[in-house]
């Protein structure tokens, strides 16, 4: 099973993503949640925007390479939106990550100063459209990652899967689970394969 480091949107770590966390711990897997706002939500995005650039950006890049650190053998991320920059940031940086899932956010490889690794799996899922992703940085970083799946939801908001939140469409949400949890399971059913070699 995977051990997943889960990164949170501008709003913050909420009851919708800690809801998502527990169903795949209820499906085997390890879920660590880095908290960056020490506890702090937000019901508007823009509030949480603004407080997202006082924390600063080299301060979410430290606390994502903090969270690895602290948990040495988790080697797939996800990230929300956000979250996306850091999770993005895990999976070029550091060897151990073989799997990340980005939802509402993506970043050309250079950006984070580095390159994309063309081993790890990648999936993208995304609001179709949303005001709040350039799609220029998306396909900037599947040109980088060809064999990434990318998954579009037309018309819907741009974290439609936090139930937590007023952008939430429930069919959206659980297709989008279902995806995930299929996706872990694939990952998880390739290792085993390559273990058995």
């Amino acid at each position: 099973m995977a051990e997943i480091l889960l990164f949170h949107h501008a709003m913050g770590l909420t009851e919708g993503l800690l809801a998502f966390a527990d169903r795949l711990r209820a499906d085997g897997h390890t879920v660590h949640c880095p908290d960056c706002y020490a506890g702090t939500t937000f019901d508007n995005p823009d509030d949480g925007v603004k407080f997202a650039q006082a924390v600063g950006h080299d301060a979410l890049q430290e606390a994502a390479h903090s969270a690895a650190r602290r948990h040495r053998s988790a080697d797939v991320v996800i990230g929300y939106s956000l979250g996306a920059m850091q999770a993005q940031l895990l999976a070029q940086d550091r060897r151990r990550f073989r799997a990340c899932l980005l939802v509402g956010g993506a970043l050309p490889p250079a950006a984070l100063g580095g390159v994309w690794r063309h081993e790890v799996a990648l999936q993208v899922h995304l609001a179709d459209p949303d005001e709040w992703i350039d799609p220029h940085e998306v396909e900037a970083l599947l040109y980088h990652a060809p064999h990434a799946r990318i998954y579009r939801y037309t018309g819907k908001d741009h974290l439609f899967m936090d139930r937590s939140l007023a952008d939430y469409d429930a069919d959206a949400a659980d297709l989008f689970e279902a995806r995930t949890t299929a996706w872990l399971a694939d990952l998880d059913e390739n290792l085993r394969a390559r273990q058995m070699v």
